[in-house]
């Protein structure tokens, strides 16, 4: 579309007849896949990924979860993960096969109730052109945890990031830290246990 505007000559003073251009907005939209959680309050999957034991190699970790979602931003969840501790930093110096632990004592099971919150609902970029709902969020709780022979009451917090691929099925990536007091070592202390891993859940 364009206009037209008189424009006095600086010489003879003649008009000078010049086009005025006027841009049309660009009214495309860009198109997003608006998969959201709509009427399905309840989440169950799996996960697996790393788990960091304080004082021993790092170990596969693997585990169930099932989370209800109270409201959009809160919601309560329960996990179930095992994995099995390798050989502690003292064994690898002490060498010449010595071992602390029994092969069942080196199992680590968990379990806990965690209560979240989301705090950066959002989008993530697949494409200029293609785009899921997704949200950041905080988990805290506690639980139990059978390590070394022993059950120890733990404190599990952290993060985790999730897309939402269709209304019932999203992708999660968690980072969580089990804290626990424990006397594996000839001194008593406070344990960080940390936990990275993903999974695939299914609203229903």
């Amino acid at each position: 579309m364009g206009f037209s505007a008189p424009a006095l000559s600086a010489d003879d003073g003649s008009v000078d007849i010049k086009p005025i251009v006027v841009v049309e907005p660009d009214n495309k939209q860009r198109e997003a896949y608006e998969a959201q959680i709509d009427t399905e309050f309840f989440e169950i999957g799996g996960y697996a990924g790393i788990l960091s034991i304080e004082d021993f190699t790092s170990s596969a970790v693997y585990g169930l979860k099932a989370s209800f979602h109270a409201t959009e931003d809160f919601f309560l969840q329960t996990n179930l993960g095992q994995a099995e501790a390798g050989l502690s930093y003292a064994e690898q110096q002490a060498g010449d096969g010595v071992r602390f632990l029994s092969d069942d004592d080196r199992k680590y099971t968990y379990y806990n109730l965690l209560v979240g919150y989301n705090i950066f609902p959002g989008e993530t970029f697949v494409t200029q052109s293609l785009a899921f709902n997704s949200a950041f969020y905080l988990v805290a709780g506690a639980g139990n945890t059978e390590f070394a022979g022993d059950k120890h009451f733990t404190l599990t917090y952290g993060s985790g990031y999730r897309i939402i691929l269709q209304d019932w099925l999203t992708i999660n990536v968690d980072f969580r830290d089990h804290t626990f007091e424990s006397e594996i070592t000839p001194k008593k202390k406070r344990n960080h246990n940390l936990e990275f891993t993903t999974g695939v859940t299914a609203f229903f």
